[in-house]
């Protein structure tokens, strides 16, 4: 069987990394061989990783693929690589055409159709980018189920500075609903949305995202710590994200909420992960950014609580990493989230953007520590079923029953 995987990067974000999961435990199938076409890729002299942006592009083509981005017209007359893709897929010969994100400005709209006629498609919707006019996450915002319009947020990814999402949520429509493609969706909240919008009538199936629970998996506590360079008599308040608290999905205004609340008890150390290594205090320390699987799981397992006050998710893939490390969770009912924490059991769910809610649960985690660590040994256990190998099956299972 041939697989390909289409997505917008291979080496950075959730949607790339749950690809590269994925593919790393299909290809343990001998009869499977995988390949993947990315606008762009660190590993450039890997096989068969093909890269669309290494196409020579007339001089301003940058320019005007901004300008048409702003106008809100980017995936319907660019990118120009839509001959390449169709050409290398042609050449690869799938059997699997597997779809990730197509925003990121290198997939055309209208491509879908003619990749449908190619070879059975399967999409997995990271986000709620594929039903809305413009957004890869609506927040309260419900005008995607019949259709956008005088749009509030324009700002959000990907942003646009012309209102035309309700072309866009109609074109959308359109393109989407000639082709023939089934639709997975990691989490039941969004698969629900799905259901409510106007791919209503498509196939769509529930698969979760998967970790590899060898890498995360709960270590010494004082042995992480020590090699960390972290204390070991504070209670430490993990935040992770790309960009840290400055990303604006995340709900970082939430956690300086609760730190402001918190900062003059000297037991707590906030510790973030992800944004620029910089600012250091007496319970306050900006990590960095972190790339290693296993640096993450020390830093999971040096700590008593994981702070999640998302704001928009799907199956968030940290919040998963940080049960199998025996973290709880504090975080909001955002998303798909209530689906990986259980509330008052492996962590506490709190009422959507309900600061004081959060800052409560937080607390009263902080000062119980035989809830915290009953709740430890509930977050390992919870986080069995979201298995890598689980996810592979589950996909292997889709492929094959497409192929027949």
């Amino acid at each position: 069987m041939k697989i390909l995987h289409i997505n917008s990067v291979f080496s950075q974000g959730g949607a790339a990394l749950l690809m590269r999961i994925l593919a790393k435990n299909v290809k343990q199938n001998e009869d499977i061989e995988q390949f993947f076409l990315v606008k762009e890729s660190s590993d450039k002299n890997a096989e068969r990783i093909f890269q669309t942006r290494t196409l020579p592009a007339f001089f301003g083509y940058r320019k005007f693929s901004r300008i048409m981005s702003e106008q809100g017209f980017l995936y319907r007359f660019l990118p120009l690589e839509t001959h390449f893709i169709l050409k290398k897929t042609r050449e690869i010969a799938p059997d699997i055409i597997h779809l990730h994100n197509i925003h990121g400005g290198y997939f055309q709209t209208n491509l879908l159709p003619k990749l449908s006629k190619i070879a059975p498609v399967v999409w997995t919707f990271h986000d709620m980018f594929p039903i809305t006019g413009h957004c890869a996450h609506s927040f309260e915002c419900e005008k995607w189920k019949s259709g956008c319009g005088k749009c509030e947020r324009l700002d959000i990814y990907p942003s646009i500075q012309k209102d035309r999402t309700k072309f866009l949520w109609n074109y959308k429509n359109r393109i989407f609903n000639s082709a023939d493609f089934t639709i997975v969706t990691p989490s039941l909240w969004l698969k629900k949305c799905v259901e409510q919008s106007f791919l209503k009538n498509k196939d769509i199936r529930l698969i979760y995202n998967g970790i590899d629970l060898e890498n995360f998996t709960k270590t010494d506590k004082s042995e992480a710590r020590k090699k960390l360079g972290l204390p070991d008599s504070k209670k430490i308040v993990l935040f992770s994200a790309d960009g840290g608290v400055k990303n604006p999905f995340k709900g970082g205004e939430f956690v300086f909420k609760a730190f402001e609340k918190l900062k003059n008890r000297n037991d707590i150390l906030f510790l973030n992960i992800g944004g620029e290594n910089g600012q250091k205090s007496e319970n306050w320390l900006d990590f960095g950014y972190v790339n290693d699987p296993k640096i993450m799981a020390k830093l999971y397992s040096a700590a008593d609580i994981y702070l999640f006050p998302t704001l928009a998710d799907n199956c968030p893939l940290t919040a998963i990493e940080s049960l199998a490390c025996g973290l709880p969770v504090v975080t909001f009912e955002t998303g798909g989230v209530p689906e990986i924490v259980e509330n008052e059991e492996s962590g506490f769910v709190v009422e959507y953007k309900n600061g004081e809610k959060l800052v409560e649960a937080l607390e009263k985690l902080l000062n119980n520590d035989e809830l915290r660590e009953k709740m430890a040994e509930n977050a390992i256990s919870a986080s069995k079923k979201f298995s890598s190998e689980r996810m592979a099956l589950d996909y292997m299972k889709l492929y094959e029953e497409l192929l027949k």
